[in-house]
């Protein structure tokens, strides 16, 4: 494991200045990008520092399930915000909008959703994820896009249900474009206040790629999904009409 002095073709420090950034790391391979800005977070380093990696051997997602980040082949990054008091329930949702039209700037023609509560889609396959955690007075995003996939393939048990940016739209993704677009967009969304702000609420009914379906939820079980609430909760239609929202836990269609 080696720290790098370029990424994606220019200094670190050039993409540090670029992202208005306290600190930015490029590894060639690291563990967990969300497990090295949180040392950094405990060392004291600042709001919007960024670490990326060609590669993760540990990376995860909601819940500890494993995350896949072969060398190459995706924007593996994490980013640290600012939030000392505790961040809003609808974090993962605001960054995951920023994801989304990052992906939309750097591949032009493709048309991005979210899956609540952390999941980026294109049509019915899985781009990415995003993983929010806490540390030292303030939270780390997680954010892993695939942007092309690797010579070898993918794992059988995901190669099904995973797409990548390159795959749906025309041209080479640059992974530089992708997150500098991904930085703007977080200065741009990141949360204000408790609530969501309404135009952000408008996005994400756009974006919303489970309403109206059925589906199952972890915490209240079957029902119908009726959109996303301003503080981020999922709407749950059961079958007496009664609507609940979900706050927690794994959602999957029916």
């Amino acid at each position: 494991m080696a720290l790098l002095t370029h990424w994606d073709g220019e200094p670190v420090q050039v993409w540090a200045r670029v992202w208005r950034a306290d600190v930015v790391e490029a590894h060639d391979v690291i563990g967990s990008t969300n497990d090295r800005v949180r040392e950094l977070a405990a060392a004291g380093a600042g709001p919007f520092s960024v670490v990326l990696a060609e590669e993760q051997t540990a990376g995860r997602g909601r819940g500890g399930a494993a995350w896949h980040s072969p060398p190459g082949s995706g924007l593996w990054a994490s980013v640290l915000l600012p939030f000392a008091h505790g961040a809003p329930p609808h974090l993962p949702l605001a960054v995951g909008v920023a994801a989304a039209r990052a992906a939309e700037h750097a591949c032009r023609g493709v048309s991005v959703g979210i899956k609540w509560p952390n999941d980026l889609q294109l049509g019915e396959r899985k781009l990415g994820g995003i993983l929010c955690e806490s540390a030292h007075g303030a939270v780390v995003a997680g954010i892993g896009l695939n942007i092309r996939f690797p010579p070898e393939g993918l794992p059988e048990e995901i190669s099904a249900h995973a797409t990548a940016l390159e795959s749906a739209g025309s041209g080479r993704v640059s992974p530089g474009e992708l997150a500098t677009r991904l930085l703007h967009e977080l200065h741009v969304l990141l949360p204000r206040g408790a609530s969501m702000h309404p135009d952000l609420h408008k996005e994400l009914e756009k974006r919303d790629v489970l309403l109206g379906r059925p589906i199952w939820t972890q915490q209240a079980g079957n029902g119908t999904a009726r959109g996303i609430d301003p503080d981020g909760a999922l709407v749950l239609e059961r079958a007496d009409g009664e609507r609940v929202r979900v706050v927690a836990g794994s959602v999957r269609s029916l």
